[in-house]
């Protein structure tokens, strides 16, 4: 789980209360009920995350704090593991307090499912509305016919401007896992690519460089917290959470 505290639009925001528990804590706690996690950590940078990683007892690894991109942070963290080649590191989101251990554990499934160790990525997807395409904020994603991702996209994709018939339309949720011998190669031996950049999408590095992305449709969503606002919506959106109730007592 990568986390910082220095959100240009929400700064301090890991340790910020919903229904009174740190979110960074929400985050750590739902990722523990994963019924297939065998190690959950932090990555961060903060001496302030630091601090309650260990007031809290949580795993957690130092990383370099001008790091910006999630995905390098938690490949920067797991160089300091015994981590094997084909062993599957899911990168989570410090600021997606409502993600559930059903869909990491969905996520996980395609690769456990995969003996001949030929998935390298998997993301979520949620189906979004006409109202959410037009999000800037919402990433979306077009598939080919086996659910593997075409392109992604900050924009409204695909058009509607010559539309026959309306085909479903996805956004990326970011549960994303990895096998960690591909993490580290997008982190450290691919370059950035012109469409990365162009969307500010890091997905967008392991299609342009021919590595497929496998979708897993999810009928949970989720919400991340990126504004006061965000956060005050999760946590009236909480209270109705089968999961929160399970780990609230550890939280007090």
């Amino acid at each position: 789980i990568p986390a910082r505290m220095g959100s240009s639009r929400f700064p301090g925001k890991p340790l910020c209360k919903i229904n009174g528990i740190p979110m960074i804590e929400h985050c750590y706690r739902r990722v523990e009920l994963s019924k297939n996690i065998n190690e959950v950590f932090l990555a961060i940078c903060d001496p302030e995350l630091e601090d309650f990683a260990i007031k809290k007892n949580f795993n957690y690894v130092m990383t370099d704090p001008i790091i910006q991109r999630p995905g390098l942070r938690v490949a920067e963290a797991c160089k300091q593991k015994k981590i094997y080649d084909d062993d599957i590191v899911v990168v989570m989101q410090g600021d997606e307090p409502l993600i559930s251990p059903s869909m990491i554990d969905k996520s996980i499934t395609p690769f456990l499912k995969d003996t001949d160790n030929t998935i390298e990525i998997v993301n979520l997807c949620n189906e979004i509305s006409e109202d959410e395409m037009n999000d800037p904020n919402e990433i979306k994603v077009v598939c080919d016919l086996d659910m593997n991702a075409m392109y992604m996209s900050r924009s409204f994709i695909p058009s509607i401007e010559h539309e026959e018939v309306r085909s479903k339309w996805y956004k990326q949720v970011c549960v994303m896992p990895f096998r960690w011998k591909t993490l580290k190669k997008l982190n450290f031996e691919l370059d950035i690519t012109p469409l990365e950049s162009q969307e500010s999408i890091e997905m967008l590095r392991a299609m342009q460089h021919g590595i497929k992305v496998k979708m897993v449709v999810s009928d949970e969503s989720t919400k991340s917290v990126d504004c006061e606002a965000d956060r005050i919506q999760v946590e009236k959106l909480m209270l109705n959470d089968i999961y929160f109730p399970k780990y609230v007592m550890k939280g007090r």
